[in-house]
């Protein structure tokens, strides 16, 4: 799925890439700007987009209160494909459910289509062009990575869209953390805030890091919450302040099996040793690695909510 962040750094593009700017007769001084209409037309058209998105993207751009407000329009025509807004005039009998899908398919192709047109520019466009076309492409490959895209052949691919949407994984652990009543929330989250800004800033190790810490403060307060409801006491400093100590705590009182302990043991020495692995680009392990730390997060937190099911009804 794309996420908001991506849905706004491509409409962002969009309304660089089919700007232009005119003098207007009344500003005789002053460079106006706008919407290219045409070529923004042209270019969803040889794309193969249905007429009616076509002449809808156009029309949008076109009807703005005044030429500076243009290109602000084609931006939130972008935004708000991701929430279904911008197609719901021409899809009046559907659900909401159904426009946010057929938008995230226009998300999907858009960001497809202008990285193809991108690298197309980089072999026609000066020195000093291309320059920049690397950077808008490095910048919208990176946020697509995040939400588990791969830009492959001129193709987008999900090679973990029947594992994980990262995006909607990160909204359910929000919430299930607040069911728990876990603690430090803030500061736990915001690690896994800064681990996304870190991996699209190509901060890998620092991206892994804050990966790592945000696992590491949910281990540690799944444990300390056990601890005050199940054995009624504050968990140990000692133990709290000690991730293996932490994982011997979560195994010894049932939360983990021996080999799920193991397994953990395994992905936070991954976590824990930053820096590039000989057979694996470093974008790639700072991605996944941040994944798998998603994944045991819910794993560990449904098995306390489990285990505190299970005393409750007994």
């Amino acid at each position: 799925m794309i996420s908001r962040r991506t849905a706004l750094t491509l409409s962002e593009f969009y309304a660089k890439e089919f700007y232009s700017s005119y003098t207007a007769i009344a500003y005789r001084s002053k460079r106006r700007h706008r919407v290219d209409i045409e070529k923004l037309y042209d270019f969803l058209f040889s794309n193969n987009y249905p007429a009616w998105f076509c002449n809808l993207a156009e029309k949008t751009a076109n009807n703005a209160d005044s030429s500076l407000k243009a290109t602000r329009t084609l931006k939130e025509f972008v935004m708000r494909l991701h929430t279904g807004e911008s197609i719901s005039n021409v899809t009046q009998e559907w659900s909401w459910q159904q426009r946010e899908k057929l938008g995230q398919e226009f998300l999907v192709s858009m960001a497809t289509d202008i990285l193809n047109k991108w690298h197309t520019d980089l072999i026609n466009e000066s020195e000093h062009e291309r320059i920049q076309i690397q950077k808008n492409i490095i910048e919208l490959q990176k946020n697509l990575e995040l939400d588990g895209y791969i830009y492959s052949n001129s193709r987008l691919l999900i090679p973990e869209s029947d594992i994980l949407d990262v995006k909607e994984e990160e909204g359910v652990l929000e919430n299930f953390f607040k069911s728990l009543s876990l603690q430090n929330k803030e500061t736990i989250f915001h690690h896994l805030s800064l681990s996304e800004e870190h991996y699209i800033n190509s901060k890998w190790d620092d991206s892994i890091s804050n990966s790592r810490k945000f696992l590491e403060g949910v281990l540690q307060e799944v444990a300390a919450k056990h601890s005050a409801i199940v054995k009624k006491i504050d968990l140990a400093d000692s133990i709290y302040s000690k991730p293996v100590r932490v994982r011997e705590y979560l195994e010894k009182e049932g939360l983990m099996e021996g080999k799920e302990v193991e397994t953990l043991a395994s992905i936070y020495g991954l976590l824990s040793e930053t820096g590039g692995h000989p057979y694996m680009a470093q974008n790639d392990q700072a991605r996944l690695l941040r994944h798998l730390s998603l994944t045991f997060a819910q794993f560990v937190m449904l098995r306390l909510q489990g285990n505190l099911g299970e005393i409750h009804s007994s």
